[in-house]
């Protein structure tokens, strides 16, 4: 009789466990505020660390970084020149 009554009582007391487990994993995914904040956040230091290698990248090697900004510069301004004269032209 007493090993019928403990067996239950394990029984009971891995159920509970087993339904604690379960309410803590419901409570976790209904907190949207919470999971939205942690991928942000996830998504935040991963950006980070590709901003970081980066600049590392242009530090050793900073000619082909400078000359594609120069073109990219001189094609922002021939645009605008561009955008101007056809202006002046059509006024």
């Amino acid at each position: 009789m007493v090993d019928a009554t403990s067996g239950v009582r394990a029984a009971i007391e891995a159920d509970r466990e087993e339904l604690a487990e379960t309410v803590q994993a419901l409570v976790r995914k209904a907190d949207v505020k919470a999971r939205v904040r942690e991928g942000a956040q996830e998504k935040a230091t991963a950006a980070q660390e590709k901003l970081g290698t980066a600049v590392e990248q242009v530090k050793q090697r900073p000619a082909p970084y400078a000359a594609i900004g120069a073109v990219l510069l001189g094609v922002a301004l021939l645009g605008m020149l561009i955008r101007r004269r056809l202006k002046n032209v059509t006024d």
